[in-house]
């Protein structure tokens, strides 16, 4: 039982991961094509506005529905299932009032925001309106994710993802094209509109999964409702959710600290003109490429939760811990990787999805890009073990440390910000400082809560050596054949064999154990040649 369980939790993150990375290649693609349209002046109307509806996003996309989904994961365990639907419908007109308050404040407060707190000109509170509505459609959107993810239904969230990447892609550009002769902000505001579009198409498809399981679900024999399950609902969807809504709100407010800061910080020793090329820089062609990793660590996460929310209900420890473990791992079998191949292959990788990038602009992307690279490591790290904490009912615990973690970005960053010397450099080292003190924060205490041991070779070690030799191989291995053959090809060459070569590591250096090969989609033969090989003379 254990076993199914723990293979439950992997899958329903493998299916999210894979989701979460075409979703993110997509979004990779959507940045230079957006850049050719829109240049560094019109990225900057469609760029700006979304650490505030990150921020607003928060409260809809981060801890309701992480809520839902513990909620309803613990009353599906203990075999209430319509104590798990009671939850959901609460939650859902809640979702529908958040929605319109935060719709509004947007919408409304655009000029506000536009002006007074970004710095920015009248003009870019058109791109705020654009994009306003948007956050009622990912409200709803996200109350039916929650339930599905508590169930442990992960393809409605997976395929409602990918439909919501496509139709952004197809829509955004379209608008932008068709506005552009209106200008650049009108340009930026049609791109707006067409992700608002994407959120509405990506609600309309989860709907019709989550008519799909509820009739399944129907069939299914219902256990004796428990009335202690199915009393106040709101209140504990909000004690669990605030904590995490706190916690998750830090990031995006120091991203709009950013948006006020850095541009004004940088403007005391250069051009406004260099300042706003910074920032672009640092947003369209970096921030866009960290944030692929991050995909596949917060499919860990949000199936982490649920997974450790059943086991804790059931009080099965050994499931909790080894799941828990199980998180830590991948999210550094997968973060250092990632972060090595960015830091080694940034600057190509750059170069080949903005093939228009001026070489000034290019040269210092690919120098930020070393400094952000490291971050992939430590956002891994906090995704998955703020997911386990969640998961096991200490989500307190997660906000503390990323206010610790916030307060150290803004500290640094405007510090450093203000020194000619390091200039637009700030801004990623303070990142890697603040998810630096919250990752190690989550990791030491996840561990003390589940009795986790022998962490560091294992979780750590064997990752960080298959990592650094796949650096080296990286390196001299593009440096050997872009001599031969200049171009893009040689970039793509490269990356295909990094993820083989870092395979081929993982099974020499026996990352995983057979049991737990036996849990990752396609490793049971893997895992089967293991035993076979240990069985031998």
């Amino acid at each position: 039982m254990e076993n199914k369980r723990k293979s439950s939790f992997i899958r329903g993150a493998a299916i999210l991961a894979a989701a979460g990375i075409l979703c993110k290649i997509i979004g990779v693609l959507f940045h230079p094509l957006a850049y050719d349209i829109l240049g560094e002046v019109g990225k900057d109307y469609y760029d700006v506005v979304f650490p505030f509806y990150s921020w607003l996003l928060i409260i809809s996309s981060s801890g309701i529905p992480i809520a839902i989904s513990r909620l309803v994961a613990e009353r599906v365990s203990l075999g209430d299932k319509a104590a798990a639907r009671k939850v959901f419908t609460k939650s859902l007109w809640l979702m529908v009032g958040i929605g319109i308050v935060t719709t509004a404040v947007l919408f409304f407060g655009a000029e506000f925001l536009a002006i007074d707190i970004a710095g920015r000109d009248a003009s870019y509170a058109r791109s705020f309106q654009a994009l306003a509505p948007a956050l009622f459609f990912v409200s709803i959107l996200c109350a039916f994710r929650g339930y599905l993810q508590g169930i442990q239904r992960m393809m409605g969230t997976a395929v409602s993802q990918i439909v919501e990447q496509v139709i952004k892609l197809v829509f955004a550009l379209w608008l932008a094209r068709l506005w552009l002769p209106m200008g650049l902000e009108w340009a930026a505001a049609g791109m707006l509109v067409g992700v608002t579009i994407s959120e509405a198409a990506a609600l309309l498809l989860i709907y019709f999964f989550y008519l799909a399981n509820r009739k399944s679900l129907r069939d299914t024999p219902l256990a004796d409702p428990n009335p202690a399950l199915q009393t106040g609902i709101l209140k504990k969807l909000l004690l669990i959710a605030v904590p995490i809504i706190l916690g998750a709100s830090i990031i995006p407010i120091t991203g709009m600290i950013d948006v006020a800061l850095i541009k004004r910080l940088l403007s005391e020793y250069m051009t406004e003109e260099a300042a706003q090329r910074c920032f672009v820089i640092l947003s369209t062609n970096v921030r866009s490429l960290i944030n692929l990793p991050a995909s596949i660590t917060v499919a860990l996460a949000m199936s982490l939760v649920p997974a450790l929310t059943a086991a804790r209900a059931r009080a099965d420890a050994d499931t909790v811990q080894s799941v828990a473990r199980m998180g830590l791992k991948l999210s550094m079998v997968i973060g250092l990787p990632c972060a090595v191949g960015l830091f080694v292959l940034g600057g190509p990788i750059i170069h080949m999805l903005f093939p228009r990038i001026p070489p000034e602009s290019l040269e210092l992307a690919t120098n930020l890009m070393r400094f952000a690279s490291i971050t992939v490591i430590f956002i891994s790290m906090v995704q998955t073990t703020s997911g386990a904490l969640q998961g096991l009912g200490k989500q307190r615990l997660p906000v503390y440390f990323l206010l610790v973690g916030g307060v150290v970005k803004v500290a640094s960053g405007y510090f450093l910000l203000r020194i000619p010397e390091v200039n637009i450099y700030g801004a990623p080292v303070s990142n890697i400082l603040c998810y630096a003190a919250a990752g190690i924060l989550n990791t030491v205490f996840l561990a003390r809560a589940v009795k986790m041991e022998k962490l560091g070779w294992d979780v750590f070690g064997k990752p960080a050596l298959a990592s650094l030799a796949l650096g080296v191989l990286l390196f001299f291995g593009y440096e050997v054949l872009y001599k031969l053959y200049p171009g893009s090809l040689v970039t793509v060459i490269m990356v295909v064999v990094g993820i083989i070569v870092y395979f081929v590591l993982a099974l020499a250096l026996r990352m995983f154990t057979p049991r737990e090969w036996a849990y990752i989609p396609g490793g049971k033969a893997i895992a089967r040649r293991m035993q076979r090989n240990a069985g031998k003379p």
